[in-house]
């Protein structure tokens, strides 16, 4: 019971952490960026010397934003890791029976429904705010 306890109580806050960050705020600059370089490729009205200094700048910028994914996505991991390190030194469950377990179908679906219970709870509460 621990094992679930600990894995559930793990992916709620990680989906508290992961929620506060940028990640959707940067996926979608990216994606623009990609739009807006494919069409500057295709406009007819742009001459080529302008559509390299163009791309060049998009491709700058995405790999920027895509640098600082990364960077978050690790944040999260490295909080993850954190706190499974907490679990194990405060004895509620050692790690490597953690980390089996989630490699299990069981593992994986208790961290679905509780990423996805804490985004339910939050949209909960925001409609009982309004």
């Amino acid at each position: 019971m621990a094992l679930i306890s600990c894995t559930y109580v793990l992916f709620f806050i990680l989906a508290f952490v992961a929620d506060r960050l940028p990640l959707i705020k940067i996926m979608r600059k990216i994606s623009a960026l990609g739009k807006v370089s494919l069409e500057t490729i295709g406009s007819t009205h742009i001459p080529d010397s302008e559509k390299q200094k163009i791309l060049l700048a998009n491709s700058g910028t995405i790999f920027k934003q895509s640098l600082i994914m990364i960077a978050l996505v690790l944040l999260v991991l490295g909080i993850g890791f954190l706190l499974t390190l907490g679990a194990d030194v405060l004895g509620i469950v050692k790690r490597p029976i953690l980390f089996d377990y989630l490699d299990s179908a069981t593992g994986i679906i208790i961290s679905v429904v509780s990423f996805g219970s804490y985004f339910l709870l939050k949209k909960i509460y925001a409609r009982a705010r309004l």
